[in-house]
This record gives C-alpha cells, structure tokens and sequence, in this order.
C-alpha cells in the first residue's frame, strides 16, 4: 500500500496533453499537487506532454515506476496489464470503466484483469475508480483538481462521485485529510486493504468509508479488529430492496443489513445513515480532544435552541444533560444578566454580551460533571457571531473539554460560521447536529469487547446432523421437518418437551394420554415454514375430545394450505409453560453465522424488536445481547412477574452456537418459540425451523 500512497515514481498510461481528457487532467493533477518523485507519461504517439518527455509504452521505460495509473480505453488494459507485470511494477491503479459495472463481457473483461494481477504479484486498485490522493507528499492522480488541505482524516470511497463530494466538503470546511482512496469495483484492493493502511499510517488519526457492500466479510473483520483509530462508515443499500431475506423469521425481519449493525457493534465501528452525519463525526473527531465523560453543558444566547439541544441529548448515545453543581450555578450567575437561566442548558438571554457567553462557557467547562459543550446561538442584533467565534477559536485549546458550535440561521451566520471553519473549530448549521457530534466523540472512546469468547458445551451432535443431511439430499430437500430439527437441537443437549407423531384421532388421543395434559397439537409438513400463520398451532387441548376435534382441524388446514404437500401428520407434544422468546441462527455470505434473540411467539413480527451478534462472541457480548431487548425486560421480572431461568436461556444459545460453528450446513436454525420457564426451571425448544445447503 505504500507504493500507492508515497511511491518514488509515477507512470501515467494515457498521458495527455488535452485537459479535457481523463489522462490531461490526471498529469495536470500530480503536477499541479506537488509531486516530487519522477514522473512517467506514456502515449503511444511520444513526444512531450505538459513539459514531460513521453515514451510510447511501459517497456520503453528505462526504470520500473512504484506506481501505474491506467487511463485508457477498457479493451486495452489487459495488454497493458501485461506489460507492467513482465516490467516489474507492483501497484496499478485501473481508473478506466466498462468492466462488470456495465455488462457480461465487462465482467469476463475485468476477470482476465484479475488473473493478471495475481500471476505477477500486482495489487490493483479499481477499474472504474476515481484515483487517489496523499496530501502529505503532494499527491493527487484523481481526475479532479480537488486537493484538500493536510490534516488527520483518511477517505475510502467505493462511489467515485461521493469520493468527489467528499474531498469538496473537506476543502469548504477546512477539515484536513491526509489520504483519500477510491476503490471503485474493488477487484482487488477493497475496505480491508485501506483499514490495515490507515490503521499503520501515523498521519492518520479518523477513518471515514462509504461502502455499497463488503466483499470479503471475515477479512473485513480481522482488518478492523486490529485497528485502533476512530472508524466512521457510512454503508448504504440498507432498505429492504438490497437486502437477503431468508425464510426464518428473524431471517426476514433482519436481511443483511442488521448483519452490518451487528458487525459494526461487534468492531465499534461508528456507522452514520447520511453524508452529513458521516461530515459532522469525521470534522469533531478529527478537530477535538477527547470526550471522557458524557455530561453535555449547552451554552446558549435562545432558549428555544436550548430546549433543541437539550431533546438532542436525550435522543444521542453516550450523552446526556450535565447537572451543574451550586458552585457553579452561582459563578456563572455573577456574570450574565439577572433574568437569565443558571441551569443547563444555560440561557444567557438575547440582550447578553459576546463576553458573557465566553464567560459562561469558560466556568462551566470547570464543573466535574461536564464532559464536553455545545455554544448555541441565533443571529440577534445584541450579539456579535463573530466576536463569538474568534474567541471561542482563541480559547478552546486552554478548555479541558471538547466544544461544538451551531449558529442556527443563514445569510447572517456565514461570516461567523467560515472564522470557526477556518480554526478547525466544528461546526454546524443546527443544536441537534451539535449535540450529535459530541455523542460521535463519545463513541470515539468505546472500547471493543474483550475477554475472547464464551467457552462452549462439550456436546457435540455432528454425526446426528451428518444422518439427517444425507436423508435431507437423498430426498432433494433443503429444509428438515421439526422433528429432525428438534432432534438436532437434542443431540447438542437443548431440551424439548415429550411429543409423538400421529397420523389417526385414534393415536393422538393414546399419545396425550401418554404424555399427560395439557398438550399442544401441531400439523407437520415439511411444506408449511410457519405453522401459526394457516393456524398450524392449537394449544392447551385439555381432553380426549379436544384432541379428536384438534387433530380434524389441523388437518383439514393444512390441506387446505398445501393441496399438493406432504402432510406426515400431528404432533402431540407437552404443554410447556413460561416467558416466549426467540432464538435463531442465519449463515449470512459474508461475515458467516449470526445469533439473533428477542421476543418470541406473535411478537417478533408485531414488535420486530431482534438484537444480533457474530458467532463466536464473548460473554460479556453474550449478556448484552440479551439485556439490549424488552424480553430482557420481561425475563428479568417486570411488573411484579418471577424472574426467568436466564442462566439456562445463555446455555442454549451457547449450544446454538456450537451448533453453527460445527455444522456449515445448516443455513438457518430458528427455535420459536423457546419457553423460559422460572429461575432455576430451564428452558424448553419447542418448535424449529431449519435449512440447509
């Protein structure tokens, strides 16, 4: 990666005179951005291009460049792949498009791309991307003249276009960057490769993504594990249109796009939903000291931007209202007006000076409970915005705490607005976005989870699973019944009640006998997923002619709801009691197995509440899992109710994930619901649903 960012020499294929083309204005760029290592034009007419002498091909260069950029047409570029490869040159930047963005024969175009780069040892970066940038040695071989100022931030772009708006906003802000990539159909280089870099780079203190899809889920992983700066991602296609449903419930409510908020959870990755929060986090993590403590003191000349900012901090993570001590109440009391408010947030009213403010802010900044400040102010003709402004440029390096800024308004609060930018002072056009950043700060200072993770039962059922995928294929079936299901779910010790198949009134009325009532009567298909939605469930049948007139109707619904299926028959099973939860495993594509719990029964659709974690995880991230949900609520005792057998909930779904570490066939194990019954009672499985590959 470093001869990406800092290589010695640069080699510009397609080099051009005319700066309308991609090739002129990518010359004119590195030129133009101080470049001090040799420069390379090729064109395979020679001569001389913008002061340069251009030589006709790679192989007529004398040396072998660090760096090749490509800026020709896309049927060209395996030949001169080839060429760079038989040269020596180890880092190629692919800016041309027409590859597998456009059409099949691009795909089979940029193939051919890759397998070049993998016979000479190439990294690539690209095709259709839009170049890179290093402001620190005066980089800049994108095709736009954009060259922000130096500073601290990292970009990785996949979008060429949000590349550009990126590096647009960090020149109108003034936030300072240090390297800028873009990645464009990451045939080779993608997110890994950039997080290991900017993670090392000792210019680099934040990174912000954007991202459209991660290609390769566990490296992502493992490069992010490792890092330990500040990574701020903004990951679109998170509507249900790009999302992979799966047939599980939980499959279904989540898509892949909870996955990435598990992944994001698990690395402490901040994730933002817009370009404007993924600006705000990168100018306050990049500009300010941390934030160690989340009271928020909001200084303010409105009371309406007051009563915003102090909604916003109940609306942010890791923030909230600092309470100001007496002491300090009576300090800030001396020096505003008699009619303004002490409390926090603190009103120091519309007729109050510039000096009051910075006053006010000063002493507040001192109170222990205060972990960082948001000044507010609205353009009223008493106060001055810019007076404000510089002073708080002037002092905020002496404060012990980080300050944000939001002049709410227009054309009045320009001036003042562009002295804080100047500065690196963050600022913004709302109180809520200023609260917002102070809770990116707090973020910022999460630590990952540690502890490695859950030591798991020994029990293992593999060779249970191993019988019932062969009977599964020999059957050309891709989903098991509920009693193979549950017959996985014994093997590895998860307890489910007493049941027996029944295909006759006759045999379901012994079974209950047998099995004791109250019972449950189910129909069993390997056709109907969810037995409740074609009322597949009757429960609490407390008698032989209960049974006899569950066991007709279930029946004849299941017929009725698969004319063509397979009906094996009834299951009559022991009726278990206790609080309903749900608990589920689905194999997402890239970053493997996900565990996911919450209410069950009815309620996970009704109230769509699923908290999810990777496989394995730890204990600690065991346990905030589970307290992250209302059926956490419910099982801890809410409302007077007994408390639930938690610790045999945690059990089970340690034995779940085993189930999914051992066994990469089964692609989605759903028990719904698990009944938890009382402290000390345990659980019971008793349904599933389970796919396989």
């Amino acid at each position: 990666m470093r001869m990406f960012f800092s290589p010695s020499s640069v080699a510009v294929i397609g080099a051009s005179s005319d700066p309308k083309k991609v090739g002129g204005m990518i010359l004119g760029n590195i030129i133009r951005s101080g470049y001090a290592g040799k420069i390379y034009p090729i064109n395979t007419k020679g001569g001389m291009i913008l002061g340069l002498k251009a030589e006709p091909s790679v192989g007529s260069l004398e040396e072998v460049p660090e760096l090749a950029i490509l800026a020709i047409p896309a049927v060209s570029v395996p030949e001169v792949m080839e060429d760079l490869g038989k040269k020596g040159v180890k880092a190629v930047v692919v800016i041309t498009a027409g590859f597998k963005e456009e059409s099949q024969e691009g795909r089979e175009l940029e193939k051919r791309l890759s397998e070049i780069s993998k016979k000479y040892g190439m990294r690539a970066v690209g095709p259709n991307c839009f170049g890179l940038i290093n402001t620190h040695c005066g980089l800049n071989s994108t095709f736009s003249s954009l060259f922000p100022p130096k500073g601290g931030i990292s970009l990785c772009s996949q979008s060429g276009a949000v590349g550009a708006t990126m590096l647009d906003w960090s020149m109108h802000t003034n936030a300072g960057v240090s390297k800028f990539l873009s990645l464009g159909n990451k045939m080779d280089i993608d997110e890994a490769d950039a997080i290991e870099y900017f993670g090392t780079d000792e210019d680099t203190t934040v990174i912000g993504i954007y991202s459209e899809g991660i290609t390769d889920g566990r490296r992502f992983l493992d490069a992010a594990s490792k890092v330990n700066k500040p990574i701020v991602m903004l990951k679109s296609g998170r509507s249900s249109a790009g999302s992979k449903a799966a047939s599980s419930h939980t499959g279904a409510l989540s898509g892949s796009d909870t996955v990435y908020d598990a992944v994001f959870e698990r690395l402490n990755i901040i994730r933002v939903k817009d370009l404007d929060s993924m600006f705000d986090a990168l100018s306050v993590i990049s500009s300010s000291k941390p934030m160690m403590k989340e009271g928020v003191v909001i200084i303010t000349n409105a009371g309406g931007l007051g009563v915003m900012s102090a909604d916003a901090c109940s609306d942010n993570f890791g923030v909230s209202l600092a309470t100001l001590s007496p002491a300090t109440e009576e300090r800030i009391r001396e020096t505003i007006p008699s009619v303004a408010s002490t409390h926090n947030p603190v009103d120091v009213r519309g007729d109050a000076t510039n000096e009051m403010m910075i006053s006010a802010l000063e002493i507040a900044a001192d109170d222990e409970s205060v972990g960082g400040s948001a000044v507010l102010s609205s353009p009223i003709d008493a106060t001055d915005l810019s007076a404000v402004a510089v002073a708080i440029s002037r002092m905020r390096g002496q404060l012990k705490i980080p300050v944000t800024v939001s002049f709410a308004g227009g054309r009045e609060c320009e001036k003042a607005l562009s002295i804080l930018r100047e500065n690196g002072v963050p600022s913004y056009p709302s109180p809520d976005r200023a609260v917002r950043a102070l809770s990116y700060l707090r973020m910022a200072q999460r630590t990952r989870p540690t502890g490695g993770t859950s030591v798991l039962p020994d029990t293992s059922g593999r060779q249970k699973v191993l019988e019932l995928l062969d009977i599964a294929k020999g059957e050309f079936r891709s989903a098991l019944s509920e009693e193979e299901g549950k017959s996985i779910l014994s093997a590895y010790g998860i307890p489910v009640p007493s049941e027996e198949l029944t295909t006759c009134q006759r045999d379901a009325v012994a079974a209950a006998g047998k099995i004791g009532y109250p019972v449950v009567m189910k129909i069993m298909s390997p056709d109907i997923a969810h037995k409740t939605d074609i009322g597949g469930v009757i429960l609490n049948v407390r008698n032989e002619e209960g049974v006899r007139e569950a066991f007709e109707k279930l029946i004849f619904r299941g017929r009725t709801a698969v004319p063509d299926g397979r009906i094996d028959g009834v299951s009559v099973q022991k009726m278990a009691s206790g609080q309903e939860v749900i608990l589920s495993m689905v194999r997402d594509d890239q970053f493997g197995p996900v565990l996911a719990f919450g209410l069950g029964g009815i309620y996970v659709e009704i109230i769509g509440e699923i908290s999810r974690s990777l496989i394995p995880m730890s204990d600690d991230e065991l346990d905030r899992m589970i307290m992250s949900t209302k059926a956490y609520r419910m099982l801890s005792g809410a409302r007077g109710r007994p408390p639930a057998d938690i610790d045999a909930l945690k059990d089970t779904m340690k034995r779940m994930m085993k189930i999914a570490l051992e066994n990469p066939e089964i692609y989605e194990l759903e028990i719904n619901p698990v009944m938890v019954g009382k402290k000390n009672e345990g659980i019971w499985a008793v349904d599933a649903l389970t796919t396989v590959r």
